[in-house]
């Protein structure tokens, strides 16, 4: 079934008492059925099965709930489903139905956790867009390849979902649709059983309403210790790029203002020089380009028709990569993951942008990701919240960085941010003001 959604609060995560998963769920179901048919955002749901799984869960004794026991959650249509059709984004896997699930989706469940249905993927978690259009104003991309999981949780059909990046297609969509968007350190989510698009740069990621929402999925997903969110005020740099020069004066406006409150509100925050990472986002697409012409090979080789046109064309194009192209792109990387430590300085986190403005007008791209493809290529965890807003009322994600492997740091840092903005907004319409736009 295709189905349907935007509240300003949470889905119900189930928590509570009995019967608490089955409400969640229905008030769920109801939300797609009304919202879904203009946003598309889900590929599969079958509202027999998330009933039935809702029961189950509230049929469970206390001992035995699991850490998300009945948070609602979406599943981007590239990991594999045994209980659901899994097709990748495209119409060669069209009702096709895997044996197994992906490693992470079967966390998911064994954390208690609901999985109401597929999200819409772009082909292949590639390009180019799907049908999917953007909550915050349906003429307008919600980003990609995550699509469906970004409009689904933006507009309050699940407490969160769960996506891909492979250059900026969980932190991307997150900043469009205005909602938390954390991509982990490289290759700490296990990722059996999602379908590849470059293997040296996927990266499983969560999208969600909160920081503290992402947090649990991550660690039912990594086994992480819980992140300390009661920590002091971080100590941050303000990085202007890399590509800078490629974001709207719009979007440099917001987080400059941004930048301006929290120092003005005392906080210390530098500024960092990253012009050395500059040809980092092209080295990214080479890499990826490189290695999905391998990676995809039975599709191109056995099904090239069936691909869209857009994709023949990127296929063609990443053809004509060599070896040594992309030798050296990793050997780049390789050196930039190394260096990387060293520009942060004493820092806990860089803040930057997560996209090059809002949301795009119109259908026919999902925007770039040349805000978010050289953190990716670094492997370094990157968080992006809303609390940035162009002068169209449109979100614009903060994107906070940090180094390999410091993901709680990234974490507390964004909830310490997204914690600062809320106090901001709050304390002007206490006052009898109009609250601040950024």
């Amino acid at each position: 079934m295709r189905a349907g959604s935007h509240s300003s609060s949470s889905v119900p995560d189930g928590t509570r008492q009995a019967g608490t998963v089955t409400r969640a769920v229905e008030a769920s179901l109801a939300r797609i059925a009304a919202r879904d048919p203009e946003l598309l955002a889900w590929k599969y749901i079958d509202p027999d099965r998330v009933r039935r799984l809702a029961s189950e869960r509230d049929s469970l004794p206390e001992a035995r709930r699991g850490p998300l026991h009945g948070m609602l959650i979406g599943v981007k249509d590239n990991f594999d489903t045994s209980d659901m059709p899994t097709g990748y984004g495209s119409p060669i896997y069209e009702g096709n139905r895997p044996s197994a699930d992906a490693a992470a989706v079967a966390l998911l469940k064994s954390s208690g956790a609901v999985i109401v249905g597929k999200t819409v993927s772009t082909e292949f978690a590639g390009w180019p867009p799907a049908v999917t259009r953007n909550p915050r104003d349906p003429s307008r991309t919600p980003g990609g390849s995550s699509s469906g999981s970004a409009a689904a949780v933006a507009d309050g059909m699940v407490t969160a979902a769960l996506g891909t990046q492979t250059l900026g297609s969980v932190i991307r969509p997150s900043s469009y649709c205005g909602v938390v968007g954390f991509k982990p350190t490289f290759g700490r989510i296990n990722r059996a059983g999602v379908k590849p698009l470059a293997e040296s740069l996927d990266t499983i990621g969560i999208i969600a309403r909160s920081v503290t929402d992402a947090d649990r999925v991550y660690r039912a997903l990594s086994s992480a210790p819980a992140t300390n969110f009661t920590a002091q005020a971080p100590k941050l740099a303000f990085c202007r790029g890399p590509n800078w020069h490629l974001a709207d004066d719009d979007a440099r406006q917001a987080i400059e203002h941004f930048i301006e409150a929290l120092r003005a509100a005392g906080l210390s925050v530098g500024e960092i020089d990253v012009s050395t990472l500059e040809p980092l986002a092209a080295a990214a697409k080479l890499i990826q380009d490189f290695e999905l012409w391998r990676g995809l090979a039975f599709e191109r080789t056995r099904h090239f028709d069936q691909l869209s046109p857009a994709f023949q064309a990127g296929v063609r194009a990443a053809e004509t990569l060599t070896f040594d192209d992309y030798n050296r792109a990793q050997r780049l990387g390789r050196e930039s993951r190394r260096r990387f430590p060293d520009l942060l300085a004493g820092h806990d986190a860089i803040l930057s942008l997560s996209a090059t403005g809002a949301a795009p007008a119109g259908l026919g791209s999902t925007g770039d990701p040349v805000m978010n493809s050289t953190w990716t290529l670094l492997h370094v965890p990157c968080v992006t919240i809303p609390v940035l807003q162009g002068r169209s009322g449109l979100p614009i994600g903060l994107q906070v960085i940090a180094p390999r492997y410091a993901d709680d740091v990234a974490l507390r840092v964004a909830h310490w941010l997204h914690e600062f903005h809320g106090r901001a907004q709050r304390a002007p319409a206490e006052a009898g003001a109009p609250p601040n736009p950024a």
